[in-house]
C-alpha cells in the first residue's frame, strides 16, 4: 500500500540540486566575462600602432629584446658568425677584446677614457681602424701616444702618453681616447690592420630592471594629428608606447643640425676659432645674423645653430673640417650608431636628400642624452661659460617647447620637403621612478600642436608628472 506521506528529503535534494546547478551557472558566465576583460585587447587606434610590447631600436638588454641591425649585439654576432678578426672595448667593464676568427683571444685593461659628462667622452658604436702610428702627436695635449691606432676623428688606442722630453703625463691626465700600458698599446697595434672593425659600448652589465610601462587610462586612442609619422618611446627601454610610420624614410629638414653638432663636438677642438666668410652665408635663409669677417668659437657657434637653426653656423662649424668631409663624417657617425635608413647631404638639412626615420633619429637622441648631453642643454638655452664669456649667451630661442618643464632637449626644422619636423626630449615621472621619452614628428602641417597632443597623450595615458 503506497504512503501518502509527503517525501521532504527528496524535494530537499531536488532544491539542492536546482541551487547548485543554478549557482554554478552564475559562476561559470561571471568567469567567462572576467576571462573577456582580463583578456581584451588595448584598443587599438584608428592611424596609429599601440604597442605594449618593449621594441629593439634602443640597444638594450632590459627588454630582453632580439638584437636588431645596428646594435652591439647584432655587430658582434654577425663578426662571431663570419669569423672576423675585430677588437672589442667595454667602457663599462674597462677592457680590451681582441676577436681572431670570430674568437676571443686576448683581454687587455683599460686606463683610462674620455671622462664621462665632459666634451672629450669617449664615443661608442661601431668603428674601424683608419690608421696606425708608433707615435702620434696630440696637437691639444702636447703629448705624445705610442702605439696608437685612430678609430674616429682624433679619438684612438694608445699607450701611456708622454711629453717630448719623455716625461709621463700623469694618472689626472684624461684625454677622450681609451689608454693602456704602452706595452698592451703594442699588442693591440700589432693585432689590427687598417679598415678592422672597432666596438666601443658601455652598457651596464646588469642593467637596473625597470618594468614595461602600463598605462593607467582606460581609452588609449591617440590623438588627432597632422604628420606624416610619430614617435612617443620610453629611451629608458626602448618600448615604443605611439607609432606612426616611424620606419618610413623621410626628409629632416634642420634635425640634420643634431647630427651637425654631435659630429662638431667630437672631431673639431671646441675652442678653436673661424672667420665667417661670405660662402658660409651663401642660404637664402639666415636666421641668425652672422658677420662676415668676425671669428666666432666653434663652441659658441652650437648656440645659434641649435637655438635659432642657423644655417650659416652650420655651414661655419663643417668649414672646420671642409664642407664634403664633414657631411662624410656625419654619414659615417650614422653608420657607427647604426642608423642604416639615414642620408645627409649637407650640414644645415636645407637639401630634401637629407633624410632618417624616426626610429633612426630616436638612436642619435639616446646617443645624444647618453653622451653629448650638453648638446640637448644648449638646445634648451643653458649657458656653459666653459671657454669663456659667449657671445650668443641670451639669443632668442625658437624651438617650441625649449623652457617647459620636464623637457630635456629638444629641435625643430622647416623645408619646403619636409613640412615641419620636431624632436623632443622629456623626463617624466610615474610613482618614484623618472623615465625618459622621445616625442617626435615629421612631415607635419602643426608640429606644435602635433608635439603639444602627443605629450599629453602620453602623460594622461601613463599618468606621468
Amino acid at each position: 500500500m503506497r504512503s501518502n506521506k509527503f517525501d521532504y528529503i527528496g524535494v530537499t535534494f531536488f532544491v539542492l540540486i536546482i541551487l547548485v546547478l543554478v549557482f554554478g551557472g552564475a559562476l561559470w558566465y561571471l568567469w567567462q566575462e572576467y576571462e573577456v576583460i582580463i583578456n581584451r585587447p588595448i584598443p587599438q587606434p584608428v592611424v596609429y600602432q599601440f604597442n605594449s610590447v618593449p621594441s629593439s631600436f634602443v640597444d638594450t638588454d632590459v627588454t630582453s629584446v632580439t638584437a636588431e641591425a645596428g646594435t652591439f649585439e647584432a655587430w658582434r654576432d654577425e663578426l662571431t658568425a663570419n669569423e672576423s678578426d675585430f677588437v672589442v672595448v667595454d667602457l663599462k667593464q674597462m677592457i680590451v677584446s681582441l676577436y681572431a676568427g670570430g674568437q676571443p683571444v686576448k683581454t687587455l685593461k683599460v686606463l683610462s677614457k674620455g671622462r664621462e659628462g665632459s666634451w672629450w667622452e669617449t664615443p661608442t658604436g661601431r668603428y674601424g681602424v683608419l690608421s696606425k702610428e708608433t707615435s702620434h702627436f696630440s696637437s691639444i695635449g702636447l703629448v705624445w701616444m705610442p702605439w696608437s691606432v685612430q678609430f674616429y676623428g682624433n679619438f684612438f688606442i694608445h699607450g701611456w702618453p708622454h711629453y717630448s722630453d719623455g716625461t709621463p703625463v700623469s694618472r689626472e691626465y684624461s684625454g677622450g681616447c681609451v689608454r693602456l700600458s704602452t706595452e698592451d698599446a703594442k699588442e693591440v697595434f700589432d693585432f689590427v690592420k687598417r679598415g678592422m672593425p672597432i666596438l666601443l659600448y658601455d652598457q651596464e652589465t646588469k642593467p637596473a630592471i625597470l618594468l614595461s610601462l602600463q598605462p593607467t587610462a582606460s581609452d588609449l586612442r591617440a590623438p588627432t594629428i597632422t604628420a606624416k609619422a610619430a614617435l612617443v618611446a620610453d629611451l629608458n627601454t626602448g618600448e615604443i608606447l605611439l607609432n606612426k610610420s616611424s620606419d618610413e624614410v623621410l626628409p629632416i629638414a634642420s634635425l640634420t643640425k643634431l647630427m651637425t653638432a654631435v659630429v662638431a663636438s667630437e672631431l673639431v677642438y671646441l675652442e678653436r676659432s673661424i672667420t665667417i666668410q661670405p660662402e658660409m652665408l651663401s642660404s637664402p635663409i639666415q636666421s641668425y645674423p652672422l658677420k662676415i669677417g668676425e671669428r666666432y668659437r666653434a663652441f659658441d657657434l652650437l648656440y645659434p645653430l641649435l637655438e635659432q637653426s642657423s644655417n650659416g653656423a652650420a655651414s661655419a662649424l663643417s668649414s672646420f673640417l671642409g664642407g664634403k668631409y664633414f657631411v662624410n663624417q656625419m654619414n659615417e657617425k650614422a653608420v657607427s650608431l647604426g642608423m642604416q635608413d639615414t642620408s645627409f647631404a649637407d650640414p644645415a638639412g636645407v637639401k630634401a636628400a637629407n633624410i632618417s626615420t624616426l626610429k633612426n633619429m630616436a638612436k642619435l637622441a639616446r646617443y645624444i642624452l647618453d653622451k653629448r648631453q650638453f648638446l640637448f642643454d644648449i638646445s634648451r638655452g643653458k649657458d656653459y661659460p666653459v671657454f669663456g664669456s659667449n657671445v650668443f649667451k641670451g639669443i632668442a630661442n625658437y624651438n617650441e617647447f625649449h623652457d617647459s618643464p620636464g623637457i630635456i632637449g629638444v629641435k625643430n626644422g622647416t623645408s619646403d620637403a619636409a613640412r615641419e619636423t620636431l624632436l623632443s626630449v622629456w623626463r617624466f615621472k610615474q610613482a618614484e621612478e623618472y623615465r625618459t621619452f622621445i616625442v617626435a614628428v615629421l612631415g607635419s602641417e602643426d608640429r606644435k600642436t602635433d608635439t603639444d597632443r602627443l605629450v599629453n597623450w602620453l602623460t594622461k595615458s601613463f599618468r606621468l608628472e
